[in-house]
């Protein structure tokens, strides 16, 4: 879920320490401050981060993660070790 303008639902399809990249059905401005709101696999803690859209193509959008903190940090890097690699 986006928190932008208005609240977007998406698709998440890579996600790292840094930040994710999904996919919107909607429009949000590069460089625009938004809040995202996600489950990594295995896992029932919902994560909440302010992030930063750094690129959109189409519906296609990589959002760069604005202070997340450590156990957020390391909440991402344990659920993705194991991932297989995005086709």
């Amino acid at each position: 879920m986006i928190h932008a303008k208005e609240i977007l639902n998406g698709r998440t399809k890579d996600v790292g320490e840094g930040g994710l990249g999904a996919t919107i059905p909607g429009t949000i401005e590069n460089g625009e401050i938004v809040e995202l709101e996600f489950q990594l696999p295995e896992t029932t803690e919902t994560l909440r981060l302010k992030a930063e859209v750094r690129y959109s193509q189409g519906f296609q959008y990589g959002f760069r993660f604005l202070h997340p903190t450590d156990r957020q940090r390391e909440l991402i890097r344990n659920a993705t070790r194991n991932l297989p690699p995005a086709p």
